[in-house]
Formats: C-alpha cells, structure tokens, sequence
C-alpha cells in the first residue's frame, strides 16, 4: 500500500498531524495498539503505552495551555507567541470532541500569592492555565477525534508495528508486522514507548541526532489533604527548584489531586506514572520529583544511562516498582509490609514490591529527592511527612535530540519527526503542536 504520508504513532502528535493533512493528501497511521476504547491497560499493562491516543490517553489527561510547559519554543525555532497560538488551537480542537471548557490557574491573586511562598523556599513557581479531562473521560473525547478522522478519509493501520524504516531515492519503506508500506513523506511521532527504537532506526538511515537529557527520579504519594490549599490555585502546580549538595535542578510533574500511582510495562523494565479520574477519586494525591540529568563526555548517551536505571530497579523489585517510606529512605533501611502499613495512608499501586529505592537508583538522585522534599515541604506542609510514600523508578526519556529545521523536518529529505519521541515536547498539548507543525512542513513540500 502506498500512502502520500505515513504517520508512525497515533498519540497527540499524530492525531494532530493527522488532523491537518486530511482531506488534502492520503494519510496512513500505524500504530502498535487499539482503538482508543478497545484499550484496557487493567487487563494489559502494555495498552497503558500504546494505541489510539498514545501514553497520555492513559496519564490523567492535563492539558497544559501556556507556551512556559512542556516545550521551548526557541528549540522549535517559534517565537512565544507563535508556540501560544497553536496551543489555543489544540485547545479549541479537544473543545469540539468533547473536552470541556473549564479551566484551573485563573485565580490572579491565589497565583501570586503561590509564587511569594515557593520564592521565599527558594523555589521556582511556574503558572500556566490548565484543563483536567480526567482518565476516564478521555478516551471518549480521543475516540470522536479518531472517528472524525476516519470519516475524514484518514486510514489508521492499527495492532500494526514497524520493524523497519528504508529509505529510497524518492520515498520510504515500511517493513512491518502485516505487510509493507510505501510513503512519500514519513512523520515519526511513535511517543517515548517507542523513541529508543526510533533513534537506531533513524540513524541507520543517515538522520542525524544528539544527546539531551533525561529526568530521572520518582513518584510521591500523601494525603490528598496536605496539597489542597495549592489544588485551589492550580490543578498541577509546577515546581522547579535547586537542590543543596549537587546544585541539580528537580521539578515536580504531573501532579494527580486525589489521583492513583500507576506502573508502565515496557519491554525490559517497568516505570511508575501517575493518572487521575474525573469522576472516581482516592484519598491521595501523587506527583513525580525529577532531578535533570545531563552527561558529558567521554559517556554521553542518556538514553543508555536511564535505561540501566531502569533495568536495575526492576530487576531489584523483582519485575515490579519499588516502595519505600520516606522515614525508612532517609534512615537507610528498606521497607516491609509491615512498616508500609503503619502510614495513615493505603498505597494506590498494589503491585510493588516493598524495599530499599537507594539500592536501585544513583546516590545523587536519592540525595536530591530527600532535599527537594524537604524544600517543598515550606510551600506544601506535610509533603515530607515519615509516612508520605515513594514509588521508584520514574524516568523521562526525552533525551534523544532531532536536528531539524523550523518545519522539524530532519537532514533526509522528507522525514520529519513530532512527539515526545523528538525531544522537543513534554506532554500531550506541545506533542499535539509539534504535530501540526510536522504537517504543515509535509504540505509546503507536496
């Protein structure tokens, strides 16, 4: 089957590209999972990751509406400005499947006030406004985009994986698990699932790439309660702070109010994420602390690094994320069963296995997440309490750096790259921009 363009992904970065290249040239989408209802990460961990929608469909569903997270626009060559307008865009197109409109971060005054608290800590507040669809309204809002696109003319190839990308004189090669592909323009966006395969992919094709970094740390669980003042003023308050002994900059992430930990199966270790729903809630609140990693020569690869990580904290919760009390984290003990249990609160994630997250994780990271806790605690009281929990590992795979131009197309001559698999965007709202601006570089060309 030959296509004008394949989209390699249907996360937000493909359904927006998607999005503006139907109906004007014949578009193809593969896509390792499901329908975004067929999916069910409950009874398969692995559709958490991938299918209609990508990671995010599963992860809460916050949309971030403000140029400052989840990207840089001097990376994507766009002026602020530029980056905010497409922003609204993606925003008044999830309007129309569904998304509602209303808003967190609006409160001017709760907004400054949050700002004069984490300055005085030492810590970097960052607001934006923010819309919280909710895990289990967002597969409703992802499959009337995926119908609409089909109705559109859009060909999603679904349950279909790409083994491998060839290139010709004039168009491209897909080798894949249900027969092969041709395409004329090739749009990579498969999310950070699949952005290690893509890098070896690509670079066996002669796209050049570069080595970023990578966040590394862990997924904090307390009493929905201690975060409530600051849910008020923002839905996920985005913290960014430096730490004492290493000077390393840590920022909170994906902040679930009331939410649930998750874990993310992949195919040599498993991760922990967290979601929350609109309509079923916990009694805790969950957010990941992230300490930025970035290496320099003579060892450079952060995608390597991270996944060592990763593999040795798994193999040390024996196939599972590992649980500590912060009290048994900054003793120098490992956790049990027992001592999880005499916190005030009951673990979301039940599949962990209790232990010693300082076994499995770098020295500097356990060190900047105890400093970083300590510092949060002025900002939110009670985050640092002996109880509060601590899942292990959480990594963000961002590392992998796509030269591109303005269009992100890359140095081979009509591959272009989107998504949180291209290291410019953290998150559904920039994935889905990076998209745009993918096909709209594909049109100036065909």
């Amino acid at each position: 089957m030959h296509y004008d363009v394949v989209i390699i992904g249907a996360g937000p970065a493909g359904l927006f590209a998607a999005n503006e290249l139907a109906g004007k040239v014949k578009v193809g989408v593969v896509d390792l999972g499901k329908e975004p209802l067929a999916r069910n990460p409950k009874l398969n961990p692995v559709e958490a990751v991938f299918g209609v929608g990508g990671s995010g469909t599963f992860s809460d569903g916050k949309l971030n509406l403000t140029y400052e997270i989840g990207g840089d626009p001097s990376e994507l060559n766009r002026s602020p400005s530029d980056i905010q307008e497409l922003i609204d865009m993606v925003d008044s197109i999830f309007v129309r499947y569904g998304v509602p409109d209303e808003c967190f971060g609006l409160d001017s005054n709760g907004l400054v006030e949050l700002k004069k608290k984490a300055n005085r800590a030492g810590i970097e507040f960052i607001a934006g406004k923010q819309k919280h669809v909710g895990t289990d309204k967002l597969p409703g809002v992802i499959h009337n985009f995926y119908t609409d696109l089909k109705k559109r003319g859009v060909d999603f190839i679904l349950g279909t994986e790409v083994k491998e990308i060839k290139k010709s004189d004039n168009s491209f090669e897909l080798l894949t698990s249900k027969g092969d592909l041709s395409t004329d323009y090739l749009i990579c966006a498969p999310g950070r699932g699949k952005a290690y395969w893509l890098r070896k992919q690509l670079r066996s094709i002669g796209v050049t790439t570069k080595y970023g970094p990578i966040d590394v740390g862990v997924r904090i669980e307390f009493p929905a309660e201690i975060y409530g003042n600051v849910e008020k003023v923002m839905y996920d308050a985005k913290f960014r702070l430096y730490t004492e002994t290493y000077d390393d900059m840590v920022r909170t992430f994906c902040t679930n109010p009331r939410g649930y930990v998750t874990a993310e199966h992949y195919d040599d270790f498993v991760l922990v994420n967290g979601h929350a729903e609109k309509d079923t809630k916990s009694q805790n609140t969950n957010l990941a602390l992230l300490t930025r990693i970035h290496l320099t020569n003579p060892v450079e690869d952060t995608t390597e690094y991270g996944r060592s990580i990763a593999r040795l904290a798994t193999t040390i919760g024996g196939g599972r994320p590992i649980l500590q009390r912060y009290k048994d984290l900054k003793k120098g003990r490992r956790s049990t069963w027992g001592r999880i249990n005499k916190a005030p609160i009951e673990p979301t994630l039940k599949d962990v296995t209790p232990g010693d997250i300082s076994m499995a994780m770098p020295q500097r990271v356990v060190q900047n997440v105890i400093e970083a806790l300590e510092k949060l605690n002025e900002v939110i009281p009670g985050i640092a309490s002996d109880t509060t929990l601590i899942y292990a590992p959480e990594i963000k795979f961002y590392d992998t750096k796509y030269e591109t131009d303005k269009w992100l197309e890359t140095n081979v001559n009509g591959l272009f790259v989107a998504g949180d698999a291209s290291g410019f965007s953290r998150g559904i709202v920039y994935a889905a921009v990076t998209g745009i601006i993918a096909a709209r570089g594909v049109l100036r060309k065909s």
